[in-house]
């Protein structure tokens, strides 16, 4: 069964930036990345590799299966 986990904390955040692992991002319930790999953060802005910005308090961001 697939399951998504959140990413919540900055350590989470950054668990994912060091190990380049790919999150997908939703926005109001919508898929709208689901490889996304993190260049950056800080307390409110994820930078994508493809330098796309995403604010953490308008999405969501999971790390595991959404199929």
């Amino acid at each position: 069964m697939p399951k998504l986990r959140p990413l919540l904390t900055h350590a989470d955040f950054e668990r994912m930036r060091i190990f380049t692992r790919a999150i997908s991002v939703w926005k109001q319930g919508e898929l709208i990345d689901s490889a996304m790999i993190i260049q950056s953060h800080d307390e409110d802005t994820v930078i994508s590799a493809k330098n796309e910005r995403y604010e953490k308090s308008a999405h969501q961001f999971f790390y595991g299966s959404h199929l």
